[in-house]
């Protein structure tokens, strides 16, 4: 007869061994099989972490060349806004009787002076825009002359910027011998390139000009322009403090303190800052922090950093809260 097998009659170790070792195998395969779907998903993700990355920095540039291009229109902006108040003034000069026609101002204009209807003439560069306020017989704008100067001027015929910067240094020097001892020590020769910026309405040149000179002798080294205390006094330009972050539209008080002691304590920090960073600033202060958007900021303090004001206002002209 057959002896059927019988699973009892083995020891019983070994009757719990076998089960074991079968669920061991199984455990095995299936950890070996979960195992690589688990590096298989690490590896997709961290390839789609790579793509994030790429995304990010691309985005970043992105929105860096959107800030710039903003910063360039608005600059556009402004200049034709500047171009518009130039050419209504010319024609409401023009409805006035004032030099004639309007094609006759444009050439004045253009030449950086114009004749008026009684044939005085009259600096065009002066008498539109910011500058409005300067007159072309304000020889004291000139670095070099004062009251008494101006007046020798006058009585020698030189009543204007135009008729100044038509003279010669060696004109003004017999002018001036002809008034004393007192009179042969002052230089003029740089009057003349200074009246004609100022007969052509280029101002910032004749300031910028002007930080060269002392007294209309040119020193070599950077000093105040006497135009730029005028205009500073007359409120047609604004005066800044040195790193001051609150010249920047959208930066107050409690902004500027956020970004102090993040490190950010100058114009030239501020404009090497990304809007990311910034923000990152912003949203670590807290949600009242977070509706400010530093988009313009960098672009702004790079301005200021390098003394384009004119820029800097006609940028900030078009900006909210320092948005574009």
């Amino acid at each position: 007869m057959i002896a059927l097998f019988d699973f009892c009659s083995f020891p019983w170790w070994l009757q719990w061994l076998l089960p074991f070792l079968l669920g061991l195998g199984l455990g095995w395969a299936l950890w070996s099989k979960y195992k690589s779907m688990i590096s298989e998903y690490e590896a997709n993700i961290a390839s789609l972490n790579n793509k994030l990355k790429g995304v990010e920095a691309s985005l970043a540039e992105c929105r860096s060349k959107t800030a710039d291009l903003e910063g360039d229109v608005a600059l556009a902006k402004g200049r034709v806004r500047e171009m518009e108040e130039e050419m209504n003034s010319l024609k409401s000069s023009s409805e006035a009787g004032i030099g004639g026609n309007l094609a006759s101002m444009a050439a004045g204009f253009a030449a950086g002076s114009a004749t008026s209807s009684g044939g005085e003439s009259t600096g065009m560069g002066a008498s539109v825009g910011k500058y409005a306020k300067l007159k072309s017989d304000n020889l004291q704008i000139i670095e070099g002359i004062g009251p008494k100067m101006d007046e020798v001027l006058k009585e020698n015929g030189i009543g204007s910027w135009q008729e100044l910067a038509a003279q010669s240094p060696e004109s003004l020097r017999a002018i001036l011998n002809k008034y004393g001892d007192s009179y042969k020590i002052i230089d003029p020769s740089s009057w003349p390139e200074q009246a004609k910026l100022a007969a052509d309405g280029d101002f910032d040149a004749l300031m910028a000009l002007q930080k060269n000179l002392d007294t209309g002798v040119a020193t070599g080294t950077q000093s105040d322009s006497k135009l730029e205390k005028m205009l500073i006094k007359l409120g047609i330009i604004k005066t800044y403090k040195q790193d001051d972050l609150k010249i920047v539209e959208g930066i107050g008080p409690k902004i500027e303190e956020l970004l102090h002691n993040a490190g950010i304590k100058t114009w030239k920090a501020l404009a090497e800052s990304t809007p990311e960073s910034l923000k990152g600033i912003l949203s670590a202060a807290g949600a009242n922090f977070q509706l400010a958007d530093p988009t313009t900021w960098p672009k702004q303090a790079e301005l200021a950093n390098d003394g384009k004001w004119a820029e800097l206002e006609s940028y900030q002209e078009f900006l909210q809260g320092g948005k574009g």
